[in-house]
């Protein structure tokens, strides 16, 4: 099993797999924003951005090379293009909500919007909060505040 970690760790750095980036919390802000118009805005920039796509890694060169390799059995083989697969995955399913994210923040740019830091536990409390009517009030609160608690961030 030894042979299999030490694969898959080679595999994973030859890959160029890398850890996903910390995720930034924030909120959008267009002082005289009306109600109404923001939740157009989001639904048009949450629909554009959730039709982005993405492909699949391919895992022929990879599986080529761990099928071949005379030092591994095919339970080793197995294992080592098993785990390949998983990271690849993992780091596709990153990539994609981070092309999601850029595309949310793209398109409510270009609506006027500015984006502000907000603190990590501000928004768990908005996202956990157990009615969605409420979760909405919250966002629409921090959109059309008149002068945005947080500092003002850029691309």
């Amino acid at each position: 099993m030894g042979r299999v970690c030490t694969l898959s760790i080679i595999l994973t750095l030859l890959l160029g797999v890398a850890p996903a980036q910390a995720r930034d919390y924030y909120f959008f802000n267009k002082q005289g924003v009306t109600r109404q118009d923001y939740l157009a805005d989001r639904i048009i920039c949450d629909q554009l951005a959730g039709a982005t796509t993405h492909r699949s890694p391919d895992m022929t060169a990879a599986n080529t090379q761990i099928w071949q390799n005379p030092n591994l059995s095919v339970g080793q083989a197995a294992a080592a293009a098993g785990i390949a697969s998983f990271m690849l995955s993992f780091v596709a399913a990153s990539e994609r909500r981070r092309l999601v994210r850029q595309v949310e923040r793209i398109c409510l740019a270009d609506k006027g919007y500015r984006r502000f830091e907000m603190r990590k536990d501000a928004y768990r409390v908005i996202e956990k909060s157990p009615e969605q009517a409420e979760r909405i009030d919250r966002w629409f609160a921090l959109a059309s505040a008149e002068k945005p608690d947080g500092k003002e961030m850029y691309e």
